[in-house]
């Protein structure tokens, strides 16, 4: 067995199928790190999202649920193409098409001015199309916020986006009462309320996306549900009768009691 060591610059990383040139680091993350790098065989730029756990079972999720996506047209559905999956160094790596940025990297760089709404429904558009894509093999992502939203070509191609990060994904078949998913903020009150669960949650979270483009900010706390919970009755007031029926539904009166 390899002795694992940090990768760095230059580094080969090799899978079963090609070596890649470790270029630049793009991100890290609790994870691990994304690192660019040149695939020598085809001299194409890539991701390569390199774990820290190779046992993680997010990791081996994430490959279950990108071996279902690639019957899906990456281009068509708006999906980041999924290259090739190996462990080196006793590390799990995932290798992808190289993107550009994401969208809160884009808010970042825009110093947090709000997109137009022209902007906002080309995003918008390009979502619910991969989405849609996703409803019709079954999966929901789960994990919608604006870090996993990846510009393609923010230069050549504006607004032009892709869905990224599958580590949090299942099958709709799977989603059971009272699972937590989803970030805080763009959590849907069916999660928080324990309540059942379909693809419906994803679609709050492209509301959620929407509101932060559209504001700059997340329009949800996320530091606790019971925030949560109490600015959800503060802006859209409070849930229906057949929300107050969940796992978790005493937490709307405890907001009324506060």
């Amino acid at each position: 067995m390899s002795s694992s060591r940090p990768t760095k610059k230059q580094d080969i990383i090799q899978s079963n199928v090609t070596c890649y040139q470790v270029l630049d680091f793009s991100g890290e993350g609790s994870f691990g790190k994304v690192a660019k790098c040149l695939d020598l065989n085809t001299l194409k730029t890539v991701a390569v999202k390199i774990h820290k756990d190779s046992e993680d079972q997010f990791i081996q999720n994430e490959v279950e649920m990108l071996e279902l996506i690639r019957s899906l047209d990456p281009e068509k559905s708006n999906i980041v193409t999924f290259i090739d999956s190996f462990r080196f160094n006793d590390l799990s790596c995932l290798a992808f098409e190289m993107l550009d940025m994401s969208l809160w990297d884009l808010m970042n760089e825009r110093d947090w001015e709000p997109l137009s709404l022209h902007e906002i429904r080309s995003v918008t558009h390009q979502l619910l199309v991969a989405f849609q894509a996703l409803m019709t093999i079954g999966i929901m992502h789960t994990d919608l916020k604006p870090d996993n939203v990846m510009l393609v070509n923010h230069k050549d191609q504006p607004f032009k986006i892709k869905l990224i990060d599958f580590g949090l994904a299942l099958p709709s078949s799977k989603a059971m009462v009272g699972m937590q998913m989803q970030a805080i903020s763009y959590r849907a009150p069916e999660v928080t309320l324990g309540l059942p669960l379909s693809e419906s949650i994803d679609m709050w979270g492209v509301g959620c996306v929407m509101a932060f483009l559209y504001f700059a900010m997340a329009i949800f706390p996320d530091d606790c549900s019971y925030h949560w919970m109490k600015t959800m009755i503060h802006l859209l007031g409070g849930p229906d009768y057949h929300l107050t029926a969940g796992k978790f539904s005493w937490l709307v009166s405890l907001v009324g009691e506060g």
